[in-house]
């Protein structure tokens, strides 16, 4: 069934985010965010939603609001901190408002440790709760204001179901003895934290399709690739709204030589072959291949093929029995143990080395791997 909810209230004044954190007092809370990702250069915190016993609320950022009353109640350990795939939203709060989450049960983590395959909101929700969702607004813009009462009701669904969601897992995770499993894993995720994205140079190699090309499109390619980086920048928009990967690849494949050349381009679209955007697409392209020829990118050789050695026949043992374990848990075998894990596993054995010492390997991995390693 679907559920027409009334609209949440906005709380757009430092008094009502203090009342806000006298009212969720010691919890449990659900929490949201909500970004314009999908419309600016840099993405920001847009929403911030809290649902509380029977109540929900949308706080605002952007209205310039300190959010110092919340921090106490949301980073304390002793207050539960409801989210569903928390990772993006904990960085953002980080980043953005200072706020480092405590005290978290993730929805999406306890689902795949219970074994629901399908595990986005919409899918558990329906499936646990009978309510359908509607999540056509995924890609809205959240920075708008005055917020369209519909996505302020569409923002709210995100946490309003989150609490009795939370005791049905729960009480699975319980039932299947797996409840310190999820507890070690939200231990892991409070401790994400935002790392600013640095200006890699080499940023254009890892677009599809950049292997393939030679010298000279790799010098082309690296040109418009900064090009559309700059102007993304400058315009506040995401990248993809300047220029997609393929066209870059198309256009460093058969560099254009005049705007002309650009209107006759296969896949180039309107905003980029006339004006500016053109003259500026063909001077960087004419400034990369008139540039001596030494200072042209250098083509990578192809990675060599694995080596069919003792660790690749260990590894496809370990899988073989990782999916039989994962069968019987009735889990996901990359929730057992991904491929870069098992892989790390076999070249520590080989090594002679204690496998337990794997990077990132939780307590409750060892455990449930013993069996199968051992």
């Amino acid at each position: 069934m679907t559920q027409e909810q009334a609209i949440p209230r906005w709380i757009c004044d430092g008094a009502g985010v203090a009342r806000l954190a006298e009212r969720i007092g010691t919890g449990p809370v659900a929490i949201d965010t909500e970004a314009d990702s999908y419309h600016r250069y840099r993405e920001k915190v847009c929403l911030v939603q809290i649902s509380f016993r029977d109540d929900t609320v949308l706080v605002d950022p952007l209205a310039g609001l300190d959010l110092a009353p919340l921090r106490p109640v949301l980073e304390s350990p002793a207050v539960l901190k409801i989210m569903h795939g928390a990772d993006y939203d904990l960085r953002l709060l980080d980043r953005d408002l200072g706020i480092r989450i405590g005290g978290l049960f993730d929805t999406m983590i306890a689902a795949r440790l219970v074994g629901e395959r399908a595990f986005g909101l919409a899918a558990l929700v329906a499936s646990r709760l009978g309510v359908q969702l509607d999540k056509k607004h995924q890609l809205a813009d959240w920075s708008r204001r005055p917020l369209p009462e519909e996505l302020a009701r569409y923002a709210a669904d995100d946490t309003r179901y989150l609490a009795a969601l939370y005791r049905i897992l729960e009480n699975r995770l319980v039932e299947l003895g797996r409840l310190e499993w999820a507890r070690e894993e939200f231990r892991k995720l409070e401790g994400v934290r935002w790392v600013a994205e640095s200006e890699d140079p080499e940023a254009y190699r890892e677009v599809t399709g950049a292997a393939r090309l030679e010298r000279r499109g790799l010098a082309v390619l690296r040109e418009l690739f900064e090009w559309r980086r700059e102007s993304a920048q400058r315009r506040d928009v995401p990248l993809y709204r300047i220029a997609s990967d393929a066209v870059l690849v198309a256009l460093a494949e058969r560099p254009p030589v005049g705007v002309d050349d650009l209107g006759r381009a296969g896949g180039v679209p309107p905003g980029l072959s006339r004006g500016r955007n053109a003259e500026a697409i063909v001077e960087r392209v004419r400034g990369a291949i008139e540039a001596d020829p030494s200072s042209w990118p250098e083509r990578r050789p192809r990675a060599a093929r694995r080596d069919p050695g003792p660790s690749a026949a260990r590894f496809r043992a370990l899988r073989h029995r990782r999916d039989g374990l994962a069968a019987r848990l009735d889990l996901e075998p990359s929730i057992v143990a991904n491929r870069a894990t098992l892989e790390a596993i076999a070249t520590k054995l080989d090594g002679g080395g204690d496998w337990r010492t794997v990077p990132d390997l939780r307590r409750w991995q060892i455990e449930i791997l013993e069996e199968i390693v051992s």
